[in-house]
């Protein structure tokens, strides 16, 4: 390529100085081809204006999920200890794990599934974990919760959550299921670790043992002063110090077993679910009276003690009419609610179902309950 030299041409004068600019240009412009490539567009220049980054809800495989309920907020609701509007209402206990982070946690809903709130963030789960199978119990103030813990440092401990402070509180190491019972006035947790009872004490962090009540669970009924121990078969009924009450012999053989075992918060019912005896059954025994006693036919799930007396609930779901955005049915859960006096079963259909891609609840139990009712 040449360049047409002008310089005794008769119009220079005139296009000196353009020229001169305009040649500029053009030799900026053939040194930017032969940068770029022939035949190749330059870079575009960068934008001054950073663009907005996807939500990360967007790019999340199941977002769709999240267009059938607008109303759902897409941030995570916490829990705050000491809301009135969160605890003026009995709530439910559950883990489970919001999708696009994979951590189970532990949240707490009302009755009917709504409402639903993170009572530990995940990111406090960096180098332990919740011992999976082991029950978490709440304080009677809520404040506290007491959780059988895995430390990647420690091994197994026994530790209490502080919804207040938001740290975890370390009690004890130890292995073993823990069955832990909280006294009425929420400062003493007592627990199994490692074969041995222990007591501790909140406001002064003092750990002390206590005389063992062996058992293959352990729960202090509502008065606060007796423990009903589950000797597999029969169950045991201990004053606070460990002394015997009462032995009862339910009249099953040695090789039944007592499994899943609950007490309802009201101290009237132990509920429990059959093994080795046939196919699995559901029980339900009367305390005042032990020759009263509610037997069904086990279904999928076991229940759980309801707020209210007399009633108990069980997880349950179906497919939805609804579809998702591959053209599946998600699933839709929903509570069955039995009445132990009448029999009779009514669907509490859950609300916020799949909220935050939030599918299988572990459901431990009824909490915040105020009254009788």
């Amino acid at each position: 390529m040449s360049l047409i030299s002008v310089k005794n041409s008769p119009i220079t004068p005139l296009l000196t100085k353009s020229f001169s600019r305009r040649a500029v240009i053009m030799l900026l412009s053939v040194a930017t081809l032969l940068l770029t490539g022939c035949g190749e567009e330059p870079a575009p220049p960068a934008k001054q204006a950073v663009e907005e980054q996807p939500s990360r809800f967007s790019k999340d495989k199941r977002a769709y999920r999240h267009t059938y309920h607008p109303e759902w907020p897409k941030e995570v609701r916490d829990e705050v200890y000491g809301d009135k509007e969160t605890f003026s209402t009995p709530r439910v206990l559950f883990r489970a794990e919001i999708e696009w982070i994979g951590i189970e946690t532990l949240f707490s809903a009302r009755m009917d599934g709504s409402d639903r709130r993170r009572i530990i963030p995940e990111s406090v789960f960096t180098g332990k974990n919740m011992v999976d199978g082991h029950k978490p119990v709440r304080s009677p103030d809520n404040r506290y919760i007491a959780i059988s813990m895995y430390n990647n440092e420690l091994g197994y401990t026994r530790e209490i959550w502080d919804a207040k402070t938001q740290q975890f509180i370390l009690m004890s190491e130890g292995y073993g299921y823990a069955h832990f019972n909280w006294t009425k006035d929420s400062e003493n947790v007592i627990f199994y670790a490692s074969g041995k009872h222990y007591n501790y004490h909140v406001p002064t962090k003092k750990l002390t043992e206590r005389p063992i009540i062996y058992s293959n669970g352990l729960y202090l009924l509502p008065d606060g002063k007796t423990f009903l121990a589950d000797k597999k078969n029969k169950y045991w009924l201990h004053d606070f110090n460990g002394d015997v009450i009462e032995k009862v012999d339910l009249g099953f053989n040695t090789q039944f077993t007592m499994k899943y075992l609950k007490v309802s918060p009201f101290g009237d019912y132990i509920y429990f679910v059959s093994e080795g005896l046939g196919y699995p059954k559901n029980y339900w025994i009367n305390l005042s009276d032990p020759s009263k006693r509610i037997i069904l036919p086990r279904k999928a799930g076991t229940f759980f003690f309801s707020n209210k007396k007399n009633k108990v609930f069980s997880p349950a779901s179906r497919d939805s009419t609804e579809l998702m955005g591959n053209g599946r049915p998600y699933p839709d859960y929903y509570f069955i609610e039995l009445d132990l006096i009448t029999k009779q079963e009514k669907e509490i259909p859950l609300k916020e179902s799949n909220i935050w891609g939030m599918g299988t609840l572990r459901i431990f139990g009824v909490f915040n309950i105020k009254d009788e009712q």
